[in-house]
């Protein structure tokens, strides 16, 4: 007697799925990575819970929330319109990359003092001398030469601007030249790692002592930096902003305007369109835009926000993104592509983001192997268990699987 696996879609979809399959998802993913962690390296199941319970209410945890909600929203886009927008690392990359270039050249000029000249510098306003001197013994000062709300301005315009065309070229080709943007938007990420440290050792290297052929570019002025919420994050107030301005217009542009109704279209039904006589290449172009704009944006945040300099990439697996661009990728599935279910997944990634620092700084008191995780394993360890729950129950909610007995 044979058996045959048949699998079918199902006509409707299961009832109240898009509530329990992502809550499903965090509960049994998370119980898993505990036993995974306990079986592999003995870390205590009730630390790993201590540390997510501790981790939802950390204020530290605000920042990543700000970027992987913004990150959501720019990935739901594309992603309804069944455009598969992996490249967010390359976008964010290129959006820090034209912010430093805006932050450390078009807004600020250069002074060269001596030693004994710096002291007429120090406290004057509008003036920032950098930490460390030049190789010849000389100081730098930052000089500002726009006004401060403008260069922040034009740090976001342009970096905006970067994702969106680094985005575009693989719309371009998905669009007109049937290439997969999926495999085109990740190759390109790597692309975009190489030319941000092409630039950090080039055009964009420090001119200090501490900075100078170390792959670091010069310090933003503390004028252009974005402001702390408090001493106890690292959120600031006009990435809070950008998160709440970002998510109403996209929530109003995809659920109350005829674009964001022809990409859903497009993403469950493309031949509709096309007998509308729409342009479908022209909205698959501009999904990934959008995409690759808001995407570009967060490149600011990171910059001005939060690093303050640019800092050469070592290896691939430690950018200064800290791959948030392929975590917001949960994000986005846990909402189930529901626009309104983003801010809650970009809660639940982040704590668990958070939670992996938090683990790891309390194994450090644990005896064994445990302690020599590091904070990024643990991380990638409880979110690799709840993408991997949530991929197996998106399969059974979205296909009814049966086994057929056959006789001989």
């Amino acid at each position: 007697m044979k058996m045959r696996l048949i699998v079918t879609k199902r006509v409707k979809p299961l009832k109240f799925g898009g509530i329990i399959i992502p809550f499903l998802s965090i509960v049994v993913g998370i119980f898993l990575a505990t036993i995974a962690l306990y079986g592999l390296a003995r870390v205590p199941p009730l630390l790993v819970y201590g540390a997510i319970g501790q981790s939802l209410i950390s204020p530290q945890m605000l920042q990543t929330f700000v970027m992987l909600t913004i990150l959501g929203v720019a990935l739901i886009i594309p992603f309804n319109a069944a455009v598969w927008n992996i490249g967010a690392e390359g976008q964010i990359i290129w959006g820090m990359i034209m912010s430093a270039f805006i932050g450390l050249t078009v807004a600020v000029r250069y002074i060269i003092v001596s030693p004994s000249d710096l002291p007429k510098y120090t406290n004057m306003p509008g003036m920032f001398v950098l930490p460390t001197p030049t190789v010849s013994g000389a100081y730098a000062v930052e000089a500002l030469t726009m006004n401060p709300g403008a260069a922040i301005c034009l740090m976001l315009i342009v970096a905006g601007i970067a994702g969106a065309v680094w985005a575009l070229i693989a719309g371009l080709m998905r669009a007109y030249l049937d290439i997969d943007e999926v495999a085109t938007t990740l190759i390109m990420n790597y692309i975009a790692y190489y030319a941000y440290n092409y630039i950090v050792y080039g055009p964009l290297q420090g001119i200090t002592i501490s900075t100078s052929g170390f792959g670091l570019s010069n310090a933003l002025h503390p004028a252009l930096r974005f402001s702390r919420i408090s001493t106890a994050t690292t959120a600031t107030w006009e990435g809070v902003a950008l998160m709440i301005a970002i998510f109403v217009i996209a929530w109003f542009v995809l659920r109350q305007t005829t674009f964001g109704l022809r990409l859903r279209i497009l993403g469950s039904n493309p031949q509709v369109l096309r007998a509308a006589g729409i342009n479908v290449r022209k909205y698959i172009v501009l999904a990934l835009t959008i995409s690759g704009a808001i995407a570009g944006l967060v490149g600011t945040i990171l910059f001005a926000g939060n690093l303050y300099q640019l800092i050469k990439i070592k290896t691939i697996t430690t950018p200064p993104t800290h791959n948030i661009g392929y975590t917001a990728i949960l994000v986005s599935w846990l909402s189930m592509l529901d626009i309104r279910g983003v801010p809650i997944a970009a809660y639940i990634v982040a704590s668990l983001f958070q939670a992996g620092i938090n683990l790891q700084s309390s194994l450090g008191g644990v005896s064994g192997g445990s302690a020599m995780i590091s904070s990024g394993a643990l991380t990638y360890v409880l979110i690799g268990f709840v993408l991997t729950t949530f991929t197996v129950l998106r399969v059974f909610a979205e296909y009814s699987i049966k086994v057929v007995r056959e006789g001989r």
